[in-house]
């Protein structure tokens, strides 16, 4: 082999070793920018209470304090743990805490604080007291919405809810066998949901026709 073969093959070479580590190195950076998105996402679909800071105007209606006084106010909710509102014939506000009031009335809808709650997906961030979005009430049960901002969407799957029974709270499961297992823990000895929970039939997004036909069942019994 003669000299400049030989120095072809090694400029060669270190282009090709060149080639391979810049290569490399946009495979970790592709790594660590789909990471990056991920933890994004995961951030992004919440711990919705202990991330959610965002102001959104509620509205005027009325406040309720612990002593069930009613205050007219415009309000505008912080996250899932404060309320801003500016009272009837004042130009002031004021921020009152959830663990400070127990619900807001707008229109038809109200917003319920529930007291000693951890968000499923952060378990371990258990909050003294959190607005939720009341979408049934009645026969001693809560359902109410922590994430509300899809409900409306053909494809939510019922994901956010949460059932408040006496002192139990409990958060609606998506997944299939969880829901079906915690659904007939409640309200199986209902031979009709029984049977349509364990053929699959029922979802997550159903837990407030589940809850209404149970407590009708249930009052129609007791006559």
């Amino acid at each position: 082999m003669n000299t400049n073969s030989t120095v072809l093959g090694r400029f060669l070479n270190g282009r090709a070793l060149l080639l391979l580590i810049v290569v490399l190195s946009m495979a970790r950076g592709t790594q660590a920018q789909v990471g990056l998105i991920s933890a994004g996402v995961r951030l992004a679909t919440m711990g919705a209470i202990s991330a959610a800071t965002g102001m959104s105007n509620v509205g005027k209606g009325q406040y309720q304090l612990p002593d069930q006084s009613w205050h007219p106010a415009k309000m505008w909710m912080e996250g899932l743990q404060r309320v801003h509102l500016q009272e009837e014939g004042s130009k002031k506000k004021k921020i009152l805490l959830a663990r400070e009031v127990q619900s807001l009335a707008v229109g038809t809808d109200t917003f319920r604080v529930v007291r000693s709650f951890a968000d499923p997906k952060k378990p371990d961030k258990q909050v003294e007291a959190c607005f939720m979005k009341q979408i049934y009430k009645g026969g001693g049960y809560l359902l109410a919405a922590y994430q509300w901002g899809g409900m409306n969407s053909p494809d939510w799957d019922g994901d956010g809810l949460m059932i408040s029974h006496g002192t139990e709270i409990i958060a609606v499961p998506v997944k299939h066998q969880e829901f079906e297992r915690t659904m007939l823990a409640l309200f199986g000895d209902h031979p009709g949901l029984a049977k349509q929970l364990q053929a699959g039939d029922l979802k997550a997004k159903h837990t407030k026709q589940i809850i209404e036909l149970y407590v009708n069942w249930k009052q129609q019994s007791a006559k």
